[in-house]
């Protein structure tokens, strides 16, 4: 066997997935098609929830050293504004969105996965895939012209929205026709408008947002309807006018560092999984920029499936622990693709009577306490749950399935149990897998899964004992 898994694509989602299984011991191979890392800022925003998971690779403190805090979100409609979230006080070590450009976030990941050992084999590209009940075979071509065979017990997709492992399973990219084309540009504004609150203007049917970046830069993000994109080259005239029909009065753009076009469909896989053969991040879902939650959600996809692969791997889970991955991130970006479709629409909203009702009455309802809790958790990724199967909650009350909040409280690694008794309760063949750690005050015992969301709340330990032994198998599977 020529490695235990083969992680196909090195963005944040294979990188972060790569990372997870490299530090629990598993032979992992990168490999990219690109001759070397990507300098261009896709995307942006690193989300409080995916902080926290940054947490757990040693990572969080250097991004965020590195990024720029956002707390205030303004947008207007036709001039006044009708919504602002201020995440100031978010139940979160994180409470604020992190400007933190794409190339960087891969760089962090990239070093802390080679002091594993691990580095990227770029201009090499899986040509293609087969596979039986004990391994995958894969032919890679490499940048020279060569092809190599290569047998691996795993592989995963993490290859963009263009995803060959996709084709060569034969998986498809099913959603409602809903294309979205979009204008950016990375661009030093000229205005009277603070720098650290995140802007956007929506005026009949237009829609701009300013995204602030480190460096004194704004991400200006243009969406046209469908029909009504402009061609050839971004111009700094059709930057200026989309500045023009939306910012305050005499805003202008002293200078244009970047600029370009992309186009989405938003699309999510019929199933995340055969065999052996996984699929992640844009591999297996699609949506809109607006939100700034894909390389978020992908990222967050490896922390789902890394400590559950690995444990099959290191032989202390049974196979079956890996069907509850598109058991819970399946729901995820259903829901992710359905509001994010729903927040676009929102936005190039024409009608006289719609933008109108935008403009007069949602002022007085935005700013609703439960409204404004839901849309701060939506926009942070702290509703994300696995609770029952719809992708998030808002409860109140903490479940099995939420994210536990307590972060700083969490092993590694491992599966944490926080007891408030002296005794350390007995787990029978799970002690390698589950850190003991006692809480005081606390009430009853508290498991929480490596990847940081609650997996038992009891009384006792025989509850503990049963979910483990449901969930991993007994030391008897094969």
């Amino acid at each position: 066997m020529n490695s235990d898994v083969l992680v196909v694509g090195a963005g944040p989602t294979g990188l972060t997935m790569a990372l997870e299984l490299a530090r629990r011991g598993v032979k992992t191979r990168v490999i990219d098609a690109a001759a070397a890392p990507t300098t261009e800022t896709r995307a942006l925003g690193v989300q409080p929830r995916t902080l926290e998971l940054f947490e757990r690779l040693d990572l969080a403190d250097d991004a965020v050293a590195e990024g720029m805090r956002v707390t205030d979100f303004k947008v207007f409609s036709e001039g006044k504004q009708f919504l602002h979230l201020n995440l100031d006080g978010l139940d979160s070590p994180y409470p604020y969105l992190l400007m933190l450009q794409q190339p960087r976030v891969e760089a962090l990941l990239r070093n802390r996965l080679e002091s594993f050992g691990v580095s990227v084999e770029h201009s090499t590209e899986l040509a293609a895939l087969t596979q039986d009940s004990d391994a995958v075979r894969a032919v890679l071509r490499h940048g020279d012209g060569t092809t190599e065979a290569t047998r691996t017990s795993w592989l995963i997709g993490c290859d963009g929205a263009h995803s060959t492992v996709r084709h060569q399973l034969g998986v498809k990219f099913v959603g409602a026709a809903f294309e979205e084309n979009f204008a950016v540009a990375d661009v030093i504004m000229d205005w009277a408008l603070p720098h650290n609150v995140f802007h956007a203007f929506l005026n009949r049917g237009n829609f701009a947002a300013y995204f602030p970046m480190p460096g004194g830069l704004h991400r200006l993000t243009i969406a046209y309807r469908p029909g009504e994109t402009p061609t050839g080259d971004v111009t700094y005239a059709e930057l200026q006018a989309a500045v023009d029909r939306g910012a305050p009065p005499g805003a202008r753009i002293a200078d244009v560092h970047y600029a370009g076009r992309f186009q989405i469909n938003q699309r999510k896989v019929s199933r995340h999984s055969v065999a052996r053969v996984f699929l992640a991040g844009d591999a297996a879902h699609v949506h809109s920029v607006v939100g700034g939650q894909g390389m978020n959600t992908g990222i967050q996809d490896a922390f789902n499936l890394g400590w559950k692969l690995a444990a099959v791997v290191n032989g202390q889970a049974h196979r079956r622990l890996l069907d509850s991955y598109a058991a819970e991130r399946a729901p995820v970006a259903h829901r992710l693709v359905k509001g994010t479709r729903r927040a676009t629409r929102m936005t190039l909203l024409r009608n006289p009577i719609a933008t109108t009702a935008r403009r007069h009455i949602a002022p007085h309802i935005t700013p609703r306490p439960s409204l404004q809790r839901m849309l701060r958790r939506a926009l942070t990724q702290l509703d994300v749950s696995y609770r029952d199967g719809s992708g998030g909650s808002n409860d109140t009350r903490i479940a099995v399935g939420d994210r536990f909040p307590d972060i700083e409280l969490l092993h590694p690694t491992k599966y944490t149990l926080l007891t408030p008794g002296a005794a350390a309760p007995r787990l029978a063949d799970y002690d390698a897998l589950v850190d003991v750690r006692h809480v005081p005050n606390g009430d009853g015992l508290t498991l929480v899964r490596p990847d940081g969301y609650i997996a038992v709340l009891a009384d006792d330990s025989a509850a503990v004992s049963d979910y483990l032994e449901t969930t991993l198998g007994t030391r008897s599977f094969v």
